[in-house]
């Protein structure tokens, strides 16, 4: 992550925007996307953890934020520099699964 912090700055400053509003909308047929920019805010106002997502064909988004909303619930939240130092950008988020929550666990006591 060193290599993308470098580059890009690391994440001081979420962008929620027009895009990530439409795809979230077009996701809410499936109940794990159905997620508001509220919730995001509050996952990365709390104490979220970073991480490289997995690499896989298609995707854009080199880190992944995960934690919980104040309510409760575990987000997933995949990142992507903006082109602008510090300010990362949200291309989606849904619940996360059992291996982000353990991940997170796991991470957060490594700190």
């Amino acid at each position: 992550m060193d290599f993308l912090f470098n580059k890009n700055g690391p994440v001081e400053e979420i962008e929620l925007d027009a895009e990530l509003e439409l795809h979230l909308r077009e996701r809410g047929g499936f109940e794990k996307h159905i997620v508001s920019f509220a919730e995001i805010r509050e996952v990365f106002d709390g104490t979220p953890q970073f991480w490289r997502n997995t690499p896989a064909a298609g995707r854009r988004a080199p880190l992944v934020m995960v934690g919980p909303t104040l309510s409760g619930r575990f987000l997933t939240v995949p990142i992507e520099p903006t082109g602008k130092w510090g300010i990362w950008r949200p291309v989606t988020a849904f619940t996360s699964n059992t291996y982000h929550r353990e991940r997170y666990w796991q991470e957060l006591d490594d700190v």
